[in-house]
């Protein structure tokens, strides 16, 4: 089994691009921002089955790709990340991940951060493109439920959060879905947001500290 795009067993990255149904790159080229969120959500809204990855996973995908054949941004050595070269398109991305692809594009995110569980460095290249106070809010509350989780005595009630945000299925082995780790998988998220904008109002660095349950 090949490397994965997002660290998961969702599509090889070499078969990425050729693996979308709507082009994302062609789309995002050449209609004005409000026809391609219409395009993404229309092709989402069709798809009814939550268990496949839609046409908001695949732009999230393209993103994340463009981003990791882009340039390098390390506001500190603990953070390594990388941007798209193509400011222009950066942009693009920027406004319709916080705006006009709001608040559906919210689960995707989680979901995407969720289940990369090879490659959390990759996280932060997709971290960058999120601004909205609402979608940092949702990466703070799924991280403080992920947290509380790891108290849990019950094995599989432990891990039914973990997994209902992966969208994976009840019989997915346990070990996969650990809380902690993806409660680590998280804070390491909204730490490097919290380097690049002001969150202060949402969380605090206290607020993030593992040993601490609210």
């Amino acid at each position: 089994m090949g490397e994965y795009a997002n660290g998961n067993t969702a599509e090889p990255l070499s078969a990425l691009e050729e693996s979308l149904s709507i082009n994302i790159g062609n789309l995002l080229k050449e209609r004005d921002i409000e026809a391609i969120a219409s395009v993404l959500l229309e092709d989402t809204f069709r798809d009814t089955d939550i268990m496949r990855r839609d046409s908001l996973d695949r732009f999230l995908d393209y993103a994340a790709f463009k981003a990791k054949t882009g340039i390098a941004y390390i506001p500190s050595l603990a953070y390594p990340s990388m941007r798209i070269i193509d400011t222009e398109l950066e942009k693009k991305i920027i406004d319709l991940i916080n705006e006009h692809l709001y608040p559906e594009i919210v689960l995707r995110i989680l979901k995407y951060f969720t289940r990369n569980i090879h490659d959390a460095d990759a996280n932060l290249n997709l971290a960058w493109l999120i601004r909205s106070d609402a979608i940092i809010r949702s990466l703070y509350e799924t991280y403080a439920r992920f947290r509380r989780d790891v108290f849990e005595t019950d094995p599989d009630t432990r891990s039914v959060n973990v997994k209902r945000i992966m969208q994976a299925s009840p019989r997915t082995d346990n070990s996969v879905a650990s809380p902690l780790d993806a409660a680590c998988r998280l804070k390491y998220v909204l730490e490097f947001i919290a380097l690049n904008q002001n969150v202060e109002h949402i969380y605090s660095r206290e607020d993030l500290l593992l040993s601490t349950v609210r």
